[in-house]
């Protein structure tokens, strides 16, 4: 399955441009990519996360929809890498480890993820084996992930639409504007 493949991002605008593209498009939750993706940049705004942070709810799923599932977040990864770093194509990289982490870890998460979360666990990998456990939790960045995909188990409520639709875009716009100020400054 691959629709509307994509470059990696130069800029926010084609970023934003490949996060618009996925409305209507559905990975069998209740609601569209577009809202979830939204929604769930939204749960990482209520828990008082950096825009780093909100940025990879905002596109953490751009593989859905266009790649294999088992690929989706490695390839979503390597799309935002160029423009927003390492940090952030990390924690987008490891949002379905992060599922995978909590399920091994704590019992009562799986019964709180959707259906289709939970079908998409098994397809991603499973339970993690006791090296894969202590190698995601030895990342300085695996809090984040943890974090990012908490938010994104909670954005899929079909009773609530994200409307701040313009703070979203400009926070994408804000944190690339920084990522490319600091890839001049270390080029000078």
């Amino acid at each position: 399955m691959t629709h509307g493949i994509l470059e990696p991002f130069q800029n926010a605008d084609q970023a934003w441009a490949a996060l618009e593209e996925q409305q209507g498009m559905s990975d069998g939750e209740v609601i569209d990519l577009w809202q979830h993706q939204l929604q769930t940049a939204e749960q990482l705004r209520r828990q008082g996360a950096e825009d780093d942070l909100i940025v990879a709810g905002l596109l953490h799923d751009l593989g859905d929809g266009r790649v294999a599932e088992s690929d989706h977040a490695s390839w979503a990864a390597q799309l935002v890498r160029p423009l927003f770093g390492e940090r952030i194509a990390w924690v987008i990289g490891a949002h379905a480890d992060a599922k995978r982490y909590l399920c091994t870890t704590d019992q009562e998460y799986w019964s709180t993820l959707s259906p289709v979360s939970q079908q998409t666990m098994i397809r991603q990998g499973g339970l993690m084996n006791q090296e894969e456990v202590a190698a995601f939790a030895a990342n300085p960045w695996a809090e984040d992930a943890l974090l990012l995909r908490k938010c994104d188990d909670a954005g899929k409520n079909p009773e609530y639409e994200v409307t701040n639709i313009e703070f979203f875009r400009a926070t994408l716009q804000r944190v690339a504007a920084l990522r490319l100020a600091d890839k001049s400054r270390s080029h000078e």
